[in-house]
C-alpha cells in the first residue's frame, strides 16, 4: 500500500442524504478503492467501499445500490468472493446493477458471472471512463425496493 495515499476509513460510507445515489466498490486494494470512489464521488454519487466479502455483503444488505462494482478475487488469488458477491446481490437485490472487474479473467468465469446476471465484465485494467459510461446508463432508477430490505 501506498503511504502516499491520505488515510480514510474502508467501511466509512462517504454519506447517508435521503435519495443519495450509492455505489458500492469492492476490492482489496486501498488504491484501487481509493480511486473509485473519487472517481465516482466526483459524478455527485455517494460511494461505500469494501475490501472483503463480509463487509460488502454487510453492505448489500443495508443499503439499496445503484450498482455494486466487485473485483473477482479478494483477500488472496485463489478465491472469487466477486462471484459470491454477485450470487448476494442477485438474491437480496434484483434490481442491482452489477459489474465485475478482474485481472484473472476465463470464458469460463466470464459464463459464470453472465448466469448470476452481471451488467458488465472488465478485465482489468479497466478504464475510468468506461466505469462512469456505465454507471450512467445504469442511473435509471434501477434501485432495489426499500421494502425488500431487513429492518
Amino acid at each position: 500500500m501506498s503511504s502516499l495515499l491520505p488515510p480514510y476509513n474502508l467501511h466509512l460510507p462517504t454519506g447517508n442524504l435521503p435519495g443519495a445515489i450509492r455505489v458500492l466498490v469492492v476490492d482489496d486494494d486501498p488504491a484501487v478503492l481509493y480511486a473509485y470512489r473519487k472517481l465516482i464521488e466526483k459524478e455527485g454519487m455517494t460511494v461505500d467501499i469494501s475490501a472483503n466479502l463480509e463487509d460488502a455483503v454487510r453492505n448489500v444488505r443495508r443499503y439499496d445500490y445503484l450498482a455494486v462494482i466487485a473485483d473477482l478475487r479478494l483477500a488472496g488469488i485463489d478465491n472469487s468472493d466477486g462471484l459470491e458477491i454477485l450470487r448476494v446481490v442477485q438474491k437480496e437485490c434484483p434490481g442491482t446493477k452489477t459489474i465485475l472487474t478482474t485481472g484473472y479473467g476465463s470464458n469460463d468465469i466470464e459464463k459464470t458471472a453472465r448466469n448470476l446476471g452481471v451488467s458488465h465484465y472488465f478485465k482489468k485494467p479497466v478504464q475510468p471512463s468506461d466505469i462512469l459510461r456505465v454507471l450512467r446508463e445504469f442511473h435509471t432508477g434501477a434501485f432495489c425496493p426499500p421494502s425488500t430490505k431487513p429492518a
